[in-house]
């Protein structure tokens, strides 16, 4: 077992299931990622009654007991012993050779999955991990990227495919959280049962954005279906328990992104006036590695794929001025006033609507 891509975790589950089992996983790049990756593993061989112990080296308190225990300790009756260790890239040499040393002596009765974002080949547990266990490096650092490559290599397993507008617009709904990513693909894939090609309306329809992504919704339905839809989007959110002032802090925080997005482009004219994603995407991510540019947080944090539909409205929005004013009404009728939420987003987004076609048409 030496190098393995990503798409071949599915290999590895399948090798486990055969009893094929490595004496070490080492997977390197995004520990959300790994770790959910790890996961398929070491549930098969939880199934075969292995235990599984954890290990975090990022916590000062939990590397101390880990380096103050042996490279392994036997388990009762000859059970394999299953480690997870985060943030692997922390195992000292001299521990990394008492953990080789132990796996020789006991072999079958260990494993070892190591979590890292950045392993040292030079390091002993590599260079056993190549010998006789498993590497998986994902490649690029970039979270997105790993994901739209699950993303594509699942839909392939169900015979489903999507095109790159339609990926994107899940991506950009469901964040970066890997659990939360599966599951709303699952309820998509199940969803669209027989059909081969999934479309934005289907996931528009099924898919909910995680509570972060919420306000993405919420502001590009108001962009884009006007403000009965928008309202809806809103009355859908208050049935589902979430407090008025946070969702007007989804508000305030697309609006104020969408400010400073518009700042920022007058300072990048390639990016203003590009038309195409693929490119506008292209070009963002140089941007971001220039180590000389300086790029605000709220947009370096964002998908792409969003900052380009928000440039899109950009045009509509000729000063910020009057929408934080309806925000602070509306956070004032909801706070101090105890109007009816539901009644007072309605009015706001009515309100907000009127003063952008009037600016628009002041413009002309």
């Amino acid at each position: 077992m030496p190098i393995f891509t990503p798409i071949q975790i599915v290999k590895l589950v399948e090798l486990a299931k055969k009893n094929r089992i490595a004496p070490i996983y080492l997977l390197i790049g995004p520990e959300n990622i790994c770790k959910e990756k790890a996961r398929e593993i070491y549930e098969i061989l939880k199934e075969k009654n292995s235990l599984l112990e954890i290990y975090n080296l990022n916590d000062n308190e939990n590397k101390r007991s880990f380096l103050e225990t042996k490279g392994y300790q036997e388990s009762l009756f000859g059970v394999r012993k299953v480690y997870l260790v985060l943030g692997a890239e922390n195992i000292p040499y001299e521990k990394g050779e008492e953990m080789i040393k132990g796996l020789k002596e006991n072999n079958g009765l260990f494993s070892w999955f190591l979590i890292s974002e950045n392993f040292p080949e030079s390091h002993p547990l590599y260079q056993y991990a190549f010998e006789k266990g498993a590497i998986v490096p994902f490649t690029t650092k970039k979270e997105e990227d790993l994901l739209e490559s699950e993303l594509v290599m699942i839909l392939k397993n169900y015979g489903k495919t999507m095109d790159k507008n339609t990926a994107n617009l899940f991506l950009s709904l469901v964040g970066k959280d890997y659990n939360y990513f599966k599951n709303e693909l699952e309820k998509l894939i199940f969803y669209t049962e027989d059909k081969k090609i999934i479309t934005e309306e289907d996931i528009w329809e099924v898919v909910i954005p995680s509570e972060e992504n919420a306000l993405y919704l919420l502001a590009d339905t108001f962009f884009n279906y006007g403000p009965e839809r928008a309202y809806r989007v809103a009355i859908n959110l208050l049935d589902k328990k979430i407090d008025p002032p946070k969702i007007l802090w989804y508000l305030y925080k697309f609006f104020k992104k969408m400010q400073i997005l518009k700042e920022f482009l007058e300072k990048h004219p390639e990016l203003a006036s590009e038309k195409r994603y693929s490119n506008f995407s292209k070009k963002f991510q140089e941007l971001k590695e220039d180590p000389l540019a300086e790029i605000p947080k709220i947009i370096a944090e964002s998908h792409p794929y969003s900052l380009f539909n928000i440039k899109k409205q950009l045009e509509k929005v000729k000063s910020f001025n009057f929408v934080f004013e309806e925000l602070f009404k509306a956070d004032c009728a909801i706070k101090k006033e105890f109007k009816n939420p539901a009644k007072v987003f309605n009015e706001f987004f009515l309100n907000l609507w009127y003063q952008i076609k009037k600016n628009n048409l002041k413009s002309y």
